[in-house]
Parts: C-alpha cells; sequence; structure tokens
C-alpha cells in the first residue's frame, strides 16, 4: 500500500523532478562531477550493463549512455518513467525502461548486472532491506551497487539560520529551476512514516548492507563539497542532511 502511495507522490513531482535535471545538463560542470562520480564505481571500462534503479526524469541512464555503457531503467512512479522515456528519446538514447519495484525486480535475471545505481532512491523506498537484497541478486560477481543518498527529513532542524537560509533556497530554486519547492502536510507525513526517514544514516544502510551479503562497503560522506558547486550548496545545503556516497561489492 505504502509503495502505491509513494509512487503516487513522485508521479505528481515528475514535471519539477524533471526541470531539475534539465537545469543540470546545462551545466557542463555538474554533469563533469557526477561522470566522475560514477567511475569512482564503473572504473573506465565501457560497454557495462547498468540497472538504474529508481531513474526519475532518466538523468543517470542518460550520463551512463554518453559514457557507453548499457542502463536499463527502472522506476515505480509511471509519471517519471514516461518523463524518462522523452527524455532519452530527446537525447538519442534508447534506453529500455519499465515502472517497477525496486525492492522486486522480477523481470531481472541473477548475476545480470554489473552494477546497480540510485540517487537520493533509498530514503523513499518502503522496504531498503528487500531492496538490498534484490540489488545483490540481479549483480554478477564482482558488481558494485553504487548508491548517492542521505539523511532526509531526519530530525530536521528548524533553527533561525535555517528557516532563512531555506528562504534564499526557495528563491534561487524558483529562478534557476522555474519551480516552486514545496511538499504538502498530507506529502510530509507519508514521507515520515518511511522507514530510513527514522534512522541514523548511512549506519543503517551498511547494517542493511551487511544483511544482504554485501563485502567491501565504502562510504564517502559529503561526496559534493560546498566548493565544488557552490550555488547547488546555496539552494540545497540548508538541509540537515548528511549526504554520503557508498561503493558495494558483491564478492
Amino acid at each position: 500500500m505504502m509503495l502505491k502511495e509513494i509512487s503516487k507522490y513522485w508521479t505528481s513531482s515528475s514535471e519539477s523532478y524533471d526541470k531539475v535535471i534539465q537545469t543540470q545538463f546545462r551545466s557542463p560542470k555538474t554533469i563533469s562531477l557526477w561522470k566522475q562520480l560514477l567511475m569512482k564505481g564503473l572504473g573506465t571500462k565501457p560497454g557495462q550493463k547498468v540497472l538504474d534503479v529508481g531513474t526519475g526524469p532518466g538523468f543517470f541512464s542518460i550520463l551512463l549512455s554518453q559514457m557507453g555503457h548499457l542502463p536499463t531503467a527502472l522506476d515505480a512512479s509511471p509519471g517519471m518513467i514516461e518523463r524518462a522515456s522523452r527524455n532519452f528519446k530527446s537525447y538519442g538514447y534508447q534506453v529500455p525502461a519499465y515502472v517497477g519495484d525496486a525492492a522486486g525486480l522480477d523481470m531481472e535475471l541473477e548475476d545480470s548486472f554489473d552494477a546497480v545505481v540510485c540517487r537520493d532512491v533509498v530514503w523513499t523506498l518502503p522496504d531498503p532491506q528487500r531492496a538490498y537484497a534484490e540489488w545483490y541478486r540481479v549483480l554478477k560477481p564482482g558488481g558494485t551497487l553504487i548508491i548517492f543518498d542521505g539523511n532526509y527529513l531526519y530530525k530536521e532542524s528548524k533553527t533561525v539560520f535555517r528557516r532563512l537560509w531555506y528562504a534564499l533556497s526557495w528563491t534561487l530554486i524558483l529562478l534557476t529551476e522555474q519551480r516552486i519547492r514545496q511538499r504538502s502536510s498530507q506529502d510530509k507525513e507519508l514521507l515520515s512514516g518511511l522507514p530510513f526517514v527514522n534512522v541514523l544514516r548511512p549506519e543503517a544502510d551498511e547494517a542493511a548492507l551487511r544483511l544482504a551479503e554485501f563485502r567491501s562497503i565504502d562510504v564517502q560522506r559529503n561526496f559534493i563539497p560546498a566548493r565544488a558547486m557552490p550555488l547547488n550548496y546555496l539552494k540545497y545545503g540548508y538541509q540537515n542532511v548528511n549526504r554520503f556516497m557508498i561503493l558495494a561489492k558483491k564478492e
């Protein structure tokens, strides 16, 4: 039931998030930075089969295609898959894309992907432990799971400084992305019930990954320093989150 509600939430947000990635694509510096981060997990070998879980409007799948890889895009939200498919066509790539459950990859065979990637997805999952187990299953031996995420909504700071920063960020987002960033009280209530919103991360992720039999788990906190993307930091840095990147291997 929660997956259905989460899917509806992201479908309603698909237009807004599409504006986010279009803004990112207009910045060569942003694109270069994300490709470098992906290469930390993928290395330089081209032609890898990569499952892009929670693809949203298709940002990672487009980058992976540009890097010479073979992505498959998956999202629980029909609205996001519609946006992603449109973007793939616009950028000239034929990326397989379908609506599916990140924690129930029934269409994917065991040991079939060189890598699984996701950005800001795990915190939205109703069952992160089951998802990690599924991602382990579909990875080839030696394959890599690449996670970019954060401790979103966890004990959010509401100091005067943070409130003022939020007001500034709202203005900058409106000017640069032509969208209004806000969540309804109903949305906040839905998201606050997610399991990984109520635990300290990435510690909870490390424990869940080990339980899923991942080994060689490498965690990098604050993987995008403020100086690397100052405008992005002004827009989103107000969030009291500990952003992190995880590379985990299937041995």
